[in-house]
């Protein structure tokens, strides 16, 4: 079982590369619910399924991917639960960062601390999910995604 458990682990966090929510929801049960933490970030509604992936879909709006390096994984198979601690560094499109000429890259480059716990039911599909958010970081991520469709808004104004 730890095999399927660590498996499992790595899947859910490799749809975090591509940002692909068709991958996250593979592994996931129909009834899954994913709860951000802590709640002073003010994301109080567990989502759904279909919320995540408009999530996720609303993400690619402004990344290529936020790729996920884990630091320890804690896996306990009589509760089929796991535990990732992680970071993550968003990779924000070229066009979201605004005209490449004004870019300081300095600017974009962020790193965020994460703890995931994952529940499974005995069919291995995750039922629930507790992300725990650097929410002193996360505060600054908000800033750079508002900032980056800004950008892009005034890139497609500029297009047309």
């Amino acid at each position: 079982m730890s095999t399927t458990l660590h498996k499992t682990a790595e899947a859910f966090l490799a749809g975090f590369a591509t940002l692909s929510a068709d991958q996250h929801l593979a592994l996931r049960a129909e009834n899954c619910s994913h709860i951000f933490a802590p709640s002073s970030l003010g994301i109080s509604q567990p989502k759904s399924n279909s919320d995540f992936a408009a999530h996720i879909t609303n993400l690619k709006l402004v990344l290529d991917g936020f790729p996920v390096t884990v630091k320890e994984t804690h896996v306990n198979e009589a509760g089929r639960q796991i535990i990732i601690w992680a970071t993550a560094v968003p990779k924000f499109r070229q066009e979201a960062k605004g005209k490449p000429e004004e870019v300081n890259e300095a600017d974009w480059e962020y790193v965020g601390e994460y703890i995931f716990i994952l529940d499974l039911d005995e069919e291995g599909k995750i039922t629930r999910i507790v992300e725990f958010l650097d929410s002193k970081n996360t505060v600054r991520l908000f800033a750079l995604a508002e900032k980056a469709r800004e950008n892009l808004a005034v890139n497609q104004t500029r297009e047309k």
